[in-house]
């Protein structure tokens, strides 16, 4: 049985998560997390037995990090999750996880792909944008108005695709900061 040490596991999985990010999924290993996060040889494996497990281990934690960073946001706008607030949150989601979290939104979108070959991983992934629906569905219910299947639907492709193109061809958007980006997906998608 794996060694129980939370925070040795997590630190474990942020060196995944910067492997991913700087290599991609194949450079992913045991013995390049043990190097990356500066332990003893050995020490990966004895939290992570297999690849799979490290792989689930990283994407975990992703979405972990991912939503406690959401509730953080919403927990500083506790009682005004309003249109106004909402879009404010998402611009600043948008705007942090292509500048402050890149690495860990790289390594997501990297994992998103690897996902598509292994579906415990495309799983987990989904979550992680599915709670970005949730509070946009929340938001604009408080204020009167309920977005259709298809518009959430259709916000949630556009909003990974924005932010797929701010991480992978950021030359595509660089007349459009995160915050008009956002606002004008939420304008044209919820015919607002």
């Amino acid at each position: 049985m794996p060694p129980v040490n939370q925070q040795r596991r997590d630190a474990l999985a942020d060196a995944a998560i910067a492997i991913v990010a700087s290599e991609g999924s194949h450079g992913l290993s045991h013995r390049s997390v043990d190097e990356t996060a500066a332990v003893p040889r050995g020490t990966t494996s004895n939290y992570f037995r297999s690849r799979d497990a490290l792989l689930e281990a990283t994407v975990k934690r992703i979405v972990h990090l991912h939503f406690e960073w959401i509730a953080e946001l919403r927990a500083k706008r506790a009682g005004e999750l309003d249109r106004t607030a909402l879009m404010e949150i998402l611009a600043q989601v948008l705007d942090e996880s292509v500048t402050v979290h890149k690495d860990r939104y790289r390594a997501m979108m990297e994992l998103l792909l690897e996902g598509t070959r292994r579906p415990e991983l495309h799983a987990t992934l989904v979550e992680t944008f599915t709670s970005g629906v949730k509070l946009v569905h929340e938001a604009h219910r408080a204020d009167g108005v309920e977005p259709t299947d298809v518009q959430i639907h259709l916000l949630r492709v556009i909003y990974v695709g924005t932010l797929f193109s701010f991480i992978v061809l950021p030359e595509s958007l660089q007349t459009l900061g995160p915050a008009e980006t956002t606002m004008t997906l939420m304008n044209t998608i919820l015919n607002r």
